[in-house]
């Protein structure tokens, strides 16, 4: 399923399933985060992805590790300005970790927000009902949208919070960026930068 939107400024955002191909376009987008937004995802200071950590985050099952990605399309290029995944629980198949980040340019436009939602969704359809989210503590402004998308405080440690997101929670919020469900069309040729 491939979502549309439209961005306040009227940029169209595309969201969806992450592909294999898209290695250039997940390292594109890694390359554009500030040093402070990879450690808050990393929890490391990490300068680049190797090949490895490509293929990890994007050849995934949408199963059991499912990922999606949010794009930009402009004069029929696309750029990545975010990503969403989760991982199912190997000792609890209800609930999955998710891990979300949006390039810096595009943060505080509601994209992580609806990449919640969407990835949601999904999960609920594959039998996961709670989201898990591992959020260092200092990240507020992840902290603040994953509770109002539902999330309710669990454990504190080492300058990390742990945070469970009910899913039919997540999924009521009528607070997203409008979505519509696009029938799927060729990829766009994606473009670094």
């Amino acid at each position: 399923m491939i979502y549309q939107s439209a961005l306040q400024d009227g940029t169209t955002l595309v969201i969806r399933p992450i592909r294999p191909e898209d290695k250039p376009l997940l390292l594109d987008g890694f390359n554009r985060l500030s040093e402070r937004s990879r450690y808050f995802r990393f929890f490391t200071k990490l300068s680049t992805l190797s090949r490895d950590q490509l293929h990890y985050l994007t050849e995934v099952d949408q199963e059991s590790h499912s990922a999606w990605v949010a794009g930009v399309v402009e004069d029929g290029h696309e750029t990545g300005v975010g990503v969403i995944r989760w991982i199912r629980l190997r000792d609890d198949p209800s609930t999955a970790e998710i891990a979300v980040t949006v390039v810096d340019d595009y943060q505080r436009r509601g994209i992580g927000r609806t990449l919640v939602y969407v990835a949601a969704q999904e999960a609920l359809t594959a039998g996961v009902r709670n989201f898990h989210a591992v959020v260092l503590a200092e990240n507020r402004a992840t902290i603040a949208m994953l509770r109002g998308m539902g999330a309710s405080s669990g454990t504190y440690e080492n300058a990390v919070l742990h945070l469970t997101i009910p899913l039919e929670a997540a999924v009521g919020r009528t607070d997203l960026l409008p979505l519509s469900i696009e029938q799927p069309v060729p990829s766009p040729r994606s473009r670094p930068g």
